[in-house]
């Protein structure tokens, strides 16, 4: 009789395991945003202002990497030569000569190009601002701005310049996605 309540015992604690591990994977939202931020390669330069100017001191970021996947296997990658910290929000950098690319699960990869960008490294949102260069299969697009509302799941296109699908000529003021 003792055998018996020992292997019920045992059998009832783990299927209290196994449910515990379940919820913690399915419906934990943690587990929705995994990132990394690669800082092998870069440099972080300190400028020192004078003290008689208003300005204070900047940090600046040579060759910076962001890396962020989610849940989906979606995977995007920002690339720039530099990057000054926002003084006023330090969550904020301002992104100089910007390279990104976005992989989409089963989809072929999206290639973004830009002058500058203000990134926010908490929620990853990013504007692309000045000469954007959008590239994906057959579709390229030139515009002014594009916003990628990473937490919201939005892009917005706008001030568009050109935009070609192969060999025809697209025409949009703003596109939403």
């Amino acid at each position: 009789m003792k055998n018996k309540s020992l292997i019920q015992l045992i059998i009832f604690i783990l299927i209290i395991l196994l449910l515990i591990v379940f919820f913690k994977i399915f419906f934990n939202t943690d587990l929705n945003l995994s990132t990394k931020t690669k800082f092998e390669n870069s440099e972080i330069i300190e400028n020192e202002v004078d003290k008689d100017t208003s300005t204070s001191a900047e940090n600046i970021i040579l060759n910076l990497e962001y890396k962020s996947s989610d849940a989906l296997g979606n995977e995007y990658i920002i690339k720039s030569k530099s990057a000054e910290s926002d003084l006023k929000n330090l969550n904020l950098l301002k992104l100089i000569d910007v390279s990104a690319i976005v992989y989409l699960q089963d989809k072929e990869p999206i290639y973004i190009y830009s002058d500058f960008a203000k990134h926010d490294k908490i929620s990853f949102d990013t504007k692309f601002y000045d000469n954007v260069v959008i590239k994906h299969s057959d579709l390229n697009i030139s515009s002014e701005n594009l916003d990628l509302m990473y937490e919201k799941n939005l892009v917005n296109l706008y001030n568009i310049k050109k935009a070609f699908y192969q060999k025809s000529q697209l025409i949009a003021d703003k596109i939403t996605l």
